[in-house]
């Protein structure tokens, strides 16, 4: 399939970068169509300092004959933030998706790929489910800052399961091969530590009048 162009973007410097779908100009409304039902109408920050009334105008002519509608925007200017405030405003408002592009080329590939793409559903940047419990374990384990994968092999090879791991004191974490001070204390923490402030704030106070106790 080939990606439809309406004919005002001939001349338009972006298109040099469009190698991996073929494309064809034809007398379309949109300035691309880039899936069933789905549009994307292009802008360049500095022909719309010039002429902000041509977007308007644009996304008007679109009615609602697409479902998914994108504004791609080229930031060719340096002096952009107020003019992308009221764009995203726009692209609110007009129920668009605004997509920024810093170049002619990432403009061009923006569009090669929405197109490249446009049979694809979600799966492809959907997380994918752990399938072993070893998988698991890891994707677990790993979200503890700076912990990796090579350090939940250890750490299960060391204490073989999980929940002699999670019981384990600092004495016996610092003894895992690559597990160094500040990791111990991140898996101590992560095993021990309440996840409330107020679980936290009660523990602490626990621990105040313990100690004032064994004072007196």
């Amino acid at each position: 399939p080939f990606l439809p162009i309406s004919r005002t973007q001939q001349g338009n410097p972006i298109l040099k970068h469009i190698r991996n779908v073929p494309f064809a100009f034809s007398k379309i409304v949109p300035d691309y169509i880039i899936g069933p039902n789905r549009c994307a109408s292009f802008l360049s920050l500095r022909y719309h300092s010039l002429h902000p009334e041509y977007i308007h105008r644009r996304i008007s002519e679109l009615k609602s004959d697409f479902m998914l509608r994108v504004l791609l925007v080229l930031v060719d200017v340096e002096d952009n933030s107020a003019a992308l405030l009221v764009l995203n405003k726009l692209a609110v408002l007009q129920n668009m998706a605004l997509v920024l592009a810093w170049s002619d080329e990432e403009a061009g590939r923006y569009l090669e790929t929405f197109k490249a793409f446009e049979s694809k559903d979600a799966s492809l940047i959907q997380k994918k489910e752990k399938d072993t419990f070893a998988d698991q374990i890891s994707d677990v384990i790993c979200t503890i800052r700076s912990v990796n994968k090579t350090d939940v092999s250890q750490l299960m090879s060391q204490f073989g399961s999980f929940h002699a791991l999670a019981v384990a004191d600092m004495d016996e974490l610092s003894l895992v091969p690559g597990i160094g001070s500040k990791k111990v204390k991140r898996l101590y923490d992560a095993f021990h530590k309440p996840f409330s402030t107020d679980a936290s704030r009660k523990r602490k106070m626990e621990n105040i009048a313990t100690v004032k106790a064994d004072e007196t």
